[in-house]
């Protein structure tokens, strides 16, 4: 008797897995595109925090390390707390010296200005301001000097000796004394002066040696600048700019006391 040859039936269940596999793919997509999408600023915050975190740590480290060597140089708290008593009233003291020059600064620029009021020759021809390093004097050179001269007259020394009297006061106090021309060549009799850079130190020096001969201000105290034309006040293309840049400019300095 034949034996019925078994049918063969086609399986499907190699639809299982196959179906199990493409869910764990889709699910690992989702995951790595969840994983790729960063919140910048949740980002930013635990960034800025993780480095708050390390610089503390690091100071206190610091911190350790100066309270060792410290502890290892046998320097105790005693000493520590003196040592910054010490530069805490140094620094006090400092201000408060700083605070009594500007005040007295003040007072002198008062004084200055109300003696050039009160002067003819300088009510015009003068100014006095208070700038951060110091009290500037400017005085055209029409109420000093002759033209191409640098002598003073005795009308110069009477306007000069106007303004002693406060100068005085600051006798401590470093002083500059500078002379300015205009741009115009100079063209002195006899060869004097070989330029304006000449003639504006000459002018310079004048005036330093009759305020240090009558013992206003100290020949220890005092330097001259000489700059010719440069660093004009004002246009040299008109009479009037060319007279406000022939000058002599006296410049009483803060003292430093940093020193």
């Amino acid at each position: 008797m034949r034996k019925k040859k078994k049918t063969e039936t086609s399986s499907e269940g190699w639809l299982l897995p196959y179906s199990d596999m493409m869910t764990l793919l889709l699910s690992l997509f989702i995951v790595l595109f969840a994983m790729a999408k960063i919140n910048e600023t949740k980002f930013q915050e635990v960034k800025n925090e993780f480095g708050t975190i390390l610089s503390n740590h690091s100071n206190s480290s610091e911190a350790n390390k100066d309270v060792i060597k410290l502890k290892e140089s046998g320097t105790n708290k005693k000493s520590i707390l003196k040592s910054s008593a010490a530069a805490s009233s140094s620094s006090v003291a400092l201000t408060r010296r700083e605070q009594m020059e500007t005040q007295q600064l003040k007072s002198v620029e008062q004084k200055l200005n109300q003696i050039i009021e009160q002067t003819p020759d300088l009510a015009n021809n003068a100014d006095v301001s208070l700038q951060s390093d110091g009290i500037h004097i400017n005085m055209k050179s029409n109420v000093l000097f002759s033209t191409g001269s640098a002598a003073l007259s005795d009308e110069a020394k009477n306007n000069l000796n106007a303004l002693s009297s406060p100068l005085k006061q600051l006798n401590e106090n470093p002083v500059v004394i500078a002379g300015y021309t205009d741009n115009v060549p100079y063209q002195g009799q006899n060869g004097e002066y070989q330029s304006n850079w000449d003639l504006s130190a000459a002018r310079a020096i004048q005036v330093m040696q009759y305020y240090v001969n009558n013992s206003v201000i100290s020949s220890s105290n005092v330097s001259i600048q000489a700059y010719a034309e440069n660093q004009p006040r004002a246009s040299n293309n008109t009479a009037e700019g060319r007279a406000q840049n022939r000058r002599v400019e006296i410049i009483i300095q803060r003292i430093n006391y940093d020193k």
